[in-house]
Formats: C-alpha cells, structure tokens, sequence
C-alpha cells in the first residue's frame, strides 16, 4: 500500500487506485479505516487562483482520482463479511461514504465551517509595505492586515442557494480594498463613519461575507438582508464574527429580512409574532448598497433594480457596487439588469471581470473546485 508511514494526504496526485488496499485481499478494519482517513478530501482553497484563465484550477489532481469515486463505492457496496465487529463495519461504510461525499461537490455535503482571508488595506506597487491603519480592532486584522471570517453554511439544498458562500461574494469583498482606495469609485466613503444607523446595505447577503468585509474594510455599520429562511443563518454568522470587525460601536453589522418583491419592508427579527427591533428605514437612505451573485432568475433584475430604487441615496455620490457570475444561461438576465439599471439613471462608473473558483454540483475529478468568470461594477447616478 502507497503512503504506509509517510501517509496519502497531499499525495494523492501521485496515487493509484490499486495502490490502495484491494477487497479481494480481505483487509482489516484498521487498516480501511486508516486508508480512508488519509483520502479525507478538506475544502479546497478558494484562493488558489491560477494566474491566467487557461490554466485548469486543481491540474495536478487530474487524472488521479479517476478510480477512487469507484473504490469508495466498493467499499459502501461491500458486506465486508471478513470483518466480525458490526460496528467496525458501520465506521467503514460511513467513512466511505463521507469521503465519497467530500468528492461530489458541495451540494453533497453536510453542515460545515468556511474560513475566509479578507485583506483590510491595499498594497501600494511603489512600497513593498501595506499600507495600513491602526483601527483599534479587538480581534481584527493580523499583522499583514488579513482578517478571517469563519461562516457556517448548513447542508444545502437547491430551494435555500443563499446557504452557501458563492465565488462572487469572495470576490467582492477582496475587492473591497481596492474600491476604498478609489475615490472616484466609493466618494461617499468620507461620511459612511461615525453614525448610529447603517448606511451601507448588502442585498441578498447569504452567509454575510461581503457585509462583514464591508464593515471591516471601510469601519462603519452595514445591514446585511435576505429572505426569511436565509437570515438565521446570516445572524448567526454575524454574532460569531463581530469580535472580529472591530471594537468600535460605529463598526457592526447588523441582519434583516428584506423581501425584493417588497423592498420598503425591513424585518430586524426572523421571529414574525415579535415587532421589528428597530424602527423602518425611509427610502433612498443608503449612500452605498452591496449585492454579490444577485442574479439566478428571470425576475431577479427587475425585483433587485426595484429594491436599489428604493433604497439607494439620491446624492451624487451614491453608489451601487455588483459583481455577478457571468453564467451562459444568464445571459438574459444580465442583460435585463444593465438596462433596468441605465433606466433608473445610473450609469457604470468602473468595470471589470475576474476570475474565481467554486465547488457547487458534482466536481468532476474529486475535490477539484471549478473556475468561475465574474463581472464587477460600480454605478453611479447619471447626472
């Protein structure tokens, strides 16, 4: 068997099926269990961004775990009958099972924990130092001015998409920095600081990355919202995750339903037999409105663009800031949301596209995470 003492994690590359123990050799139970903890496949790093969009993400994992989806299945299929121990039989086949899992993309995972590396400043090309702020942040930013989010996204499901953390939102908010240091782009940052009510809305926030960057990077009050069976789960990401964005009482983010079909209808409470915790917001109050991925039906632009109408400031500096996948099957809608946008009176005042990776549906060579094209822009009012 390939690994012995000097183990398969981070070899796999060079593994081959039969190096693995074979059925027909009756291994024991601690062995296939040994053998299967080493295949354990962890999350792969969204960061691991190939440097030109040719290049395949997870290259060196191809052509390697070709067979292991089938001697995983073997394994589960087996009676495995040369093993007394019922219960050392249960471990092996849910082990198989959870490490056949861990190769059929996300959306055949359980619950889980993501960790997510935002950086707070921007890197000037002229100085080989970041140049960086003292924030007063509790549990904020390490010395390189990172900071780690950690969100739980429960088991997915194709009626709740808003549980998982999608490569559009990590992208924005890395992006966030660079927008900062813009003023063209984000003018309105000057006063989005010393205020008791938020003043930056991030719609359809999912699990809250890009609002908890957002309040992390610029240091002021953001309201992250979405649907009533999403915002649980976005609060709870948000409790957990406050020590991290900063000490100050003018820094925090706070969660609230906000249903696009009626985007005047704040709820600050997911239990609907309580009142709001906090007074409606009057319409056009938001100066900065965030939305990532916001995009995956035919209705979707005409809600949202109603939703930004609603909410966004009338100032000059006003901004709206998206980035969405650029999906072949969404061709339309993107389309749909640009001229429902140039309607209303915005205009794009900075644009671009990037590339991300993600890992929903069924990867195709196990634990590889797929490429994802994503158009940013920032609008503005057309004045």
């Amino acid at each position: 068997m390939a690994g012995g003492s000097n183990g398969l994690v981070g070899k796999e590359d060079m593994l081959d099926v039969l190096d693995l123990p074979q059925l027909h050799a009756k291994p024991s139970a601690a062995i296939l269990l040994s053998t299967l903890d080493e295949l354990r496949c962890g999350l792969p790093s969204w960061d691991m961004i190939p440097q030109s969009s040719t290049q395949p993400v997870g290259q060196s994992w191809k052509g390697h775990q070709n067979g292991l989806p089938a001697y995983l299945t073997s394994i589960i299929a087996s009676p495995l009958a040369w093993i007394a121990d019922e219960t050392e039989r249960e471990r092996i086949w849910e082990t198989a099972s959870a490490r056949l899992a861990e190769r059929s993309g996300r959306s055949a995972m359980g619950d889980l924990f993501r960790v997510f590396r935002i950086p707070l400043y921007v890197k000037m090309a002229s100085s080989s130092e970041t140049k960086a702020e003292n924030r007063g942040s509790a549990g904020g930013p390490n010395k390189d001015g990172i900071i780690e989010f950690t969100l739980y996204e429960p088991a997915l499901t194709a009626d709740h998409l808003g549980l998982k953390t999608w490569a559009a939102s990590y992208l924005l908010a890395k992006r966030l920095p660079l927008l900062r240091h813009n003023p063209y782009c984000l003018p309105a940052l000057h006063y989005l600081t010393g205020y008791h009510m938020p003043l930056i809305l991030e719609l359809g926030a999912g699990t809250g990355l890009v609002g908890l960057a957002a309040a992390a990077v610029f240091q002021s009050r953001v309201l992250v919202t979405d649907l009533p069976e999403i915002v649980p789960n976005l609060e709870r990401n948000v409790r957990a995750n406050a020590p991290s964005i900063g000490a100050c009482d003018d820094v925090a983010v706070e969660a609230a339903v906000l249903d696009w079909t009626e985007p005047a209808v704040l709820r600050y409470s997911t239990d609907p037999d309580r009142p709001p915790s906090r007074p409606h917001r009057h319409a056009h109050s938001f100066p900065l409105i965030l939305a990532a991925d916001p995009i995956y039906s035919p209705e979707h632009p005409r809600l949202l663009v109603q939703s930004i109408a609603h909410h966004l400031s009338r100032v000059s500096d006003a901004r709206v800031v998206v980035e969405i996948p650029l999906r072949v099957a969404y061709i339309a809608e993107r389309q749909d949301f640009r001229m429902r946008m140039e309607q209303l009176g915005l205009k794009v005042v900075e644009e671009g596209e990037e590339i991300g990776v993600d890992d929903w549906g069924e990867s195709k060579s196990g634990g590889e995470v797929e490429q994802v094209r994503c158009w940013w822009s920032v609008w503005a009012w057309d004045v």
